[in-house]
């Protein structure tokens, strides 16, 4: 079933079967962090389910998290509000 050595050997064939089943956890950790976050959970709710600090949390998946996406790049400057008002 598996060749002593080669890209058939167990070790290398489970070493890629891990790597598969990370790329599918991480997916899954992220889908179930978007819902955690659109349900209202701050990142020091789902920090503690994960085992991670607050900040390492949201360092992982910032870039997944749909209530950071709605903000805008950055806040406004006084110039950029003082532009749009004389537009309007």
């Amino acid at each position: 079933m598996f060749e002593p050595y080669g890209y058939a050997d167990v070790f290398r064939s489970g070493l890629r079967e891990i790597v598969a089943l990370r790329v599918v956890l991480d997916a899954l950790e992220a889908e179930l962090v978007v819902g955690g976050r659109l349900r209202g959970y701050p990142w020091s709710v789902l920090a503690e389910d994960l085992g991670l600090s607050p900040w390492g949390a949201r360092k992982r998946h910032l870039a997944v998290d749909p209530i950071y996406a709605r903000r805008p790049a950055r806040e406004p400057t006084l110039a950029d509000v003082l532009a749009a008002l004389d537009e309007a």
